[in-house]
């Protein structure tokens, strides 16, 4: 069972960040269509493809090094700190095609001790996003936002509220 003033907490943070997805549909916003180098998109301005192809951004495996570099951890310190398997770490090392689930991101940037906005760039790096329309999401970001990388601590919530742990 979650402390009392964590779970409230939690509940306060939910609610006031919970979007519903369905009520919000406008994804037109023009400010979104801007390549990293600045470009904006649009029909005044076209991009070729081989602008946008060389447009991407570090792949996932990029990001996650670096951070681990960064972090002055080990690989054996950051795998079994995000509770994961060592043969799943290797497959992300070994192989820059694969593809990881959204919670192992999450776990690998929790084990990290991200900021929000780091762990933002690792997940668009795998393809992802933290979702407003998600609890579990909501959930994952609370603790990150308030200092908190205990996984355990964090997939015992996650529980706690239905989602899928990260672990």
């Amino acid at each position: 069972m979650l402390n009392i003033e964590l779970k409230k907490s939690i509940d306060e943070y939910i609610k006031y960040h919970f979007v519903n997805v369905t009520l919000k549909n406008d994804f037109t916003d023009e400010s979104e269509n801007v390549t990293k180098s600045g470009k904006k998109l649009g029909s005044d301005n076209k991009v070729t493809l081989d602008q946008l192809m060389n447009d991407i951004g570090d792949s996932f495996q990029d990001k996650l090094f670096s951070y681990i570099d960064e972090s002055g951890m080990t690989d054996v310190e950051v795998y079994k700190k995000a509770n994961i398997d060592r043969k799943l770490f290797s497959k992300i090392r070994s192989n820059p095609m694969y593809h990881p689930r959204k919670q192992t991101v999450l776990a690998l940037a929790i084990a990290l001790q991200l900021n929000i906005e780091q762990t933002v760039d690792l997940l668009t790096s795998a393809e992802y996003a933290l979702s407003p329309g998600s609890k579990g999401d909501l959930i994952v970001k609370y603790f990150i936002e308030h200092e908190i990388f205990d996984i355990m601590t964090i997939d015992f919530a996650l529980d706690e509220y239905g989602q899928p742990i990260l672990a």
